[in-house]
This record gives structure tokens, sequence and C-alpha cells, in this order.
């Protein structure tokens, strides 16, 4: 789908209070265009509309952010018309607004070269994103107490991937921006939570590494999708601050019965010593862990396990079950103290038979209360 849906738009690569569910253009834009796409449904309405141009309006729901829309366009070229094992690459723009009066917009590129040997992706927009402050570590999320916050970020990003073993790419990604963080609400601060206001340039150098066996980008039913990525911001590349930034994933797909899966996710994460709080680890949003407020659980360091059983009863409906635990703590050595658990069912339509892109509804509960999630495509 158009930049993977474009369901991202440079979120994953600042993660401002764990903001995976803002719309954004990074990691997704690296990952969208690994295979050809065709039969959009708009040229089956108008005959002269080009079959490589989609444009779509993308439902969404999240606790944080309440009822999404994002509108997607996206035109998929075939750089090298002489390779046939080299994707489709793709180049579009996004907008989305949201019931709290959140939005973002950019536009982004994901090429493929050298029968997808080489990768490249470039993005760039500005998210406006509103959230709750609960302060940092598991105390502090155990209070239920928060401050109304904005976080204003335009935001830039490039990277270039090369495979240099089968399935395995590694390369260079530099990103660059700025975060304006300011309160929404006049009323008195907590004792317990001080001003988040802070104003800060960022920049920063990433190293990622990536394997990717999967059958299938989104619905996959074998294989697996390991990412070590490390950002290192620092003040000689233009940013306020220098800290690192190290995430580590691994998602393995496993079949079971006709055709159903198993999915497995381990997802580890730490930041810094002088990293600013929107930067710290956090539980929430939609893929770790589902079921609790973004952002509430924070700290330096985090780890989430998720098993997810998706059981396809029909050529349209899937139904699936899920259960996670994980932790927030100032550093590994503090984990397995304060687990933080999760569990929940949820119900998939697939809009693609060709592609297997589901919409998807979700309702999980956590430790403080229950979630409901609703958008396009898989969890993880």
């Amino acid at each position: 789908m158009a930049l993977s849906l474009a369901s991202s738009a440079l979120a994953q690569a600042v993660e401002p209070g764990k903001v995976q569910e803002v719309p954004t253009l990074t990691d997704e834009v690296m990952e969208s265009g690994t295979t050809p796409v065709r039969g959009n449904p708009a040229s089956s309405m108008a005959s002269w509309w080009p079959d490589d141009l989609i444009l779509a309006p993308i439902p969404g729901r999240s606790p944080e952010l309440g009822w999404k829309l994002a509108l997607v366009g996206g035109y998929f070229i075939d750089i090298d018309k002489t390779q046939t094992d080299t994707p489709s690459s793709v180049v579009g723009a996004m907008g989305m607004t949201t019931e709290n009066g959140s939005y973002a917009y950019g536009v982004g590129g994901n090429l493929h070269f050298w029968e997808d040997r080489l990768r490249v992706a470039l993005a760039a927009g500005e998210i406006n994103y509103n959230y709750r402050y609960w302060g940092v570590g598991n105390a502090a999320g155990d209070t239920g107490l928060s401050l109304d916050i904005t976080q204003k970020s335009p935001l830039y990003y490039g990277s270039v991937l090369y495979e240099v073993w089968d399935n395995v790419y590694t390369g260079l990604g530099f990103l660059a921006g700025k975060a304006d963080v300011r309160l929404r609400t006049e009323r008195p601060l907590l004792a317990n939570l001080p001003d988040p206001s802070i104003t800060l340039d960022m920049a920063a150098v990433q190293l990622p590494l990536k394997y990717d066996s999967r059958d299938q980008p989104y619905f996959p039913r074998h294989g697996a999708l390991l990412s070590a990525t490390a950002a290192f911001y620092r003040q000689a590349l233009g940013s306020d601050f220098d800290t690192d930034i190290v995430s580590l994933s691994a998602n393995q797909y496993l079949a079971m019965a006709d055709r159903d899966v198993l999915a497995l996710r381990a997802y580890y994460r730490s930041a810094g010593r002088e990293a600013p709080f929107f930067l710290l680890s956090s539980f929430g949003g939609k893929t770790d862990l589902r079921g609790y407020d973004v952002g509430r659980y924070r700290d330096k360091t985090m780890y989430a396990l998720q098993a997810e059983y998706r059981w396809r009863v029909s050529n349209k409906w899937v139904l699936t079950g899920f259960t996670g635990v994980g932790e927030v703590a100032e550093s590994a050595g503090d984990f397995f103290s304060e687990y933080l658990p999760a569990a929940g069912v949820g119900a998939r339509f697939l809009l693609s038979q060709k592609h297997l892109v589901s919409l998807s509804a979700d309702y999980s509960v956590g430790k403080n209360g229950s979630q409901f999630y609703f958008g396009v495509g898989e969890a993880f």
C-alpha cells in the first residue's frame, strides 16, 4: 500500500512520547514498497485513473489520539524495468488529523535499485502531537497523574541501506529536526511533575542493521524480521544534546494449521543519560504493548515480549488473541521487579486478498484498565 499505507510520519525517528501512533514517514517508508502494488481500486471507478497512482483515506483510532483520519497519496515507479526482481519504488505524501487536535503532514519516498540490493529512503514533514506527560519511572506511572502537553516537531530523514548478504541490509541514516514542547492548559503544575516545556534542536546519525526473511510484508506466515538501530545525537551535528539510543527488535512468524500464524515479538530499547524525556523508552501505542496509555510508563530502558495467534476463519476475516509483558527501568539491571502485563483480542477484515492488508480492531487490558484500537494492518 502507498508508503506502507504511510501510516507513520517521522515518529519512529524521534519517538516523542512513543509516537508510533502518530502518522509518520521513517521506518514505514523504509519498509514500504517491498512488493509491487497493483490493482488500484480507484482505477475501477475511473478508467483513466493511472494504475500506479494510489489515493486513499485511512481511518484509525488510538487511546491517546482518539479517532483519526489520514489521507495518503502514492505513486509507484519501476526504476529498472529490465530487472523483474527489483520491487517497485514509491514516492508520496500524506496528511493526518485527529480527534484530540494533533496533526501531521509530510512527503517521502522509498527507492529500490539493483534488484533491491540498494534501498534509499527520504522523508520530510511536521508533527503537532497532543499527549499526556506522566513523568519518569514506574512510580510516576502508577500515580495516574499527568499534564496535558503539545509537541511540535518539523523533521527530516534520509537513509541508504545496502544488502551485504541475502536478506541482510546495513547502511547509514541521518535525522534532523526540532522539538518544541509546551503545556496545553493553564492549570497549576502538579507537585510530582515539573514543567516539561522545552525547545531543542535534534540531529543524529543512525546505524541500522536489518534482516528480513518474511514471505509477505503485511500478513507474514513464515520468516523473521530482525532489526538493530543505534542513533547518535551529537552537538557536532547540530543537536542541543549528546545522547545515544539503541533499539533491538525480533519478530518471528510460525505457520499454524492451513492459514493461521503464531507471531512472536521481542523488543528492547535503551536511551542515554542526557536524553530528553520525549526520547526515553516508553510503553503504549499499537506495537509495544497494547493496553497502556502512551508514555504512562517511561524510563531509560524497556523491554516488551509478545505473542499473538492469528486465526484466519474465512477469506475475509481473521480473529486474533494476544498477550505480552514488559517493563521500564532506569537500567537493565533493574528489570524483573515491576512487570507490566497485557492481553487482548481482536478482529481483522481483509481489504486486499492479494496483499493481505486489513482493517484491524483490538481490545486490550493492561495494568491500569482497557484500551481500544482501530486501524490498518497488524501490530507487528
